[in-house]
């Protein structure tokens, strides 16, 4: 069960900083472009701590993770950054607009006691890869902080959303702008207030949107350290700081990620000519066209759009569901069968083209959120084709995770981003 425990938060002091200037996207997000331009807002940028640079002459011994523990201490030590006084639960908004709709996203920062995995309430919904999370573990065996929550979802709970509201009544106690969100961060501090939130969420299963690798981390730093020091009594490292936000709001939008694929051989009038077997195929005079016919579809209907070079845009639809169980290989549940992206990547990348050991090649493949960049790329002639989605919905996400199946790299991008930097979790 979900054990919820308030924190002290290690947050920037805003007499000494703009807060505008020091948090950051996720580090997953942060291009090196990105990375710079963090850089530059500030010398006490949370990019620092969970994205630094690397630089010539790094060793085993000295090297970006090092460097964000000197940091870290370093700023600590100045003033940059304080510890709260006072246990807190952070009630966390975010306000956007988002297809023409104001939309605002609220929920909290907590921690939560590490489950073990076997039994754990905790559900994933993505697989995760080796290389990102040994870059995690090494960061976090350094700062021994969570410097970044992950964002998770629960089934609404009318208790804990009247708690959240009240606290919106009042002046946040931080507020920023970053790239069109508003982000406002109150402290809860109230033990009863507290307290009915721990009881409430005693009984909720727990969905991983975001963050499947650093949870993943924080479970073998917890089991590391428990072999290291075989503790008596629970430590910090067994918390790990998440976002809580409810499953069944308003404000909650995934985008789509659309992929663009090259180093491949594809005849196209072939491939159309095998599309049509399993889709139907119309031809769009424009992006615009397309997003319009993908945007029309029923809910138990499958498409996608195509841009393959040389060639214009195509809208596909499926004909027949039933194909999927015969075509799509893979030893997964029926809801995982009918993902788009799971058919797109069965039915189209593996079926069609025999392209599976290709795509697994991440230099084979790239994924962006921006169609209209994908566009561009097609027309500079730098891939064999571009293939667009309509977005995972909130519901699938759930349904895969209680099931116990895991979606395809790159099904989900949750928007807009928490952001890093508004609280720390010290761990140690």
């Amino acid at each position: 069960m979900p054990r919820i425990q308030p924190l002290k938060g290690i947050l920037y002091n805003p007499k000494k900083t703009d807060i505008s200037n020091v948090v950051a996207p996720p580090y997953d997000v942060i291009s090196p472009e990105m990375q710079d331009v963090l850089y530059r807002k500030s010398d006490y940028n949370i990019v620092r701590l969970i994205l630094g640079k690397e630089e010539p002459g790094d060793s085993d011994k000295k090297n970006k993770y090092t460097r964000a523990r000197q940091y870290m201490h370093a700023w600590l030590e100045r003033g940059i950054l304080e510890e709260d006084k006072t246990e807190a639960i952070y009630v966390y908004s975010q306000e956007y607009s988002y297809g023409g709709r104001k939309k605002t996203s609220v929920g909290f920062l907590a921690r939560m006691e590490i489950e073990d995995p076997r039994k754990s309430k905790v559900l994933p919904h993505e697989y995760t890869f080796l290389k990102p999370k040994q870059d995690r573990l090494n960061l976090i065996r350094q700062v021994r902080a969570n410097l970044s929550p992950i964002f998770t979802l629960f089934s609404y709970d009318e208790g804990i959303g009247a708690i959240l509201k009240s606290c919106l009544k009042a002046k946040p106690d931080l507020e920023t702008e970053q790239d069109g969100v508003r982000h406002k961060l109150w402290r809860l501090s109230d033990k009863n207030a507290i307290g009915k939130i721990q009881e409430f969420m005693l009984d909720k299963e727990i969905y991983i949107a975001d963050g499947h690798h650093r949870y993943e981390v924080a479970v073998s730093y917890r089991d590391e350290m428990h072999i290291k020091e075989d503790p008596d009594s629970i430590q910090p490292y067994d918390y790990v700081m998440m976002y809580f936000s409810p499953l069944d709001e308003e404000g909650l939008t995934i985008l789509s990620t659309h992929r663009l694929v090259k180093n491949i051989y594809m005849d196209t009038d072939e491939f159309l000519k095998r599309l049509d077997t399993y889709f139907y195929v119309k031809k769009c005079a424009s992006l615009k066209e397309l997003f319009k016919e993908m945007g029309a579809v029923k809910n138990n209907e499958y498409a996608f759009g195509i841009y393959p070079k040389g060639k214009p845009f195509y809208f596909l639809k499926l004909k027949d569901e039933a194909i999927l169980d015969e075509v799509i290989k893979e030893d997964k549940s029926r809801e995982w069968k009918r993902l788009d992206v799971s058919i797109l990547h069965g039915v189209i990348f593996d079926h069609i083209l025999n392209l599976r050991k290709k795509i697994q090649d991440e230099d084979n493949i790239i994924y962006t959120r921006d169609a209209d960049y994908a566009k561009e790329e097609m027309d500079k002639g730098k891939y064999e084709a571009a293939f667009f989605l309509n977005p995972t919905k909130v519901k699938q996400v759930r349904d895969i995770a209680r099931i116990g199946d895991r979606m395809p790299h790159k099904s989900t991008y949750f928007y807009p981003k928490l952001l890093s930097g508004l609280v720390i979790n010290k761990i140690s």
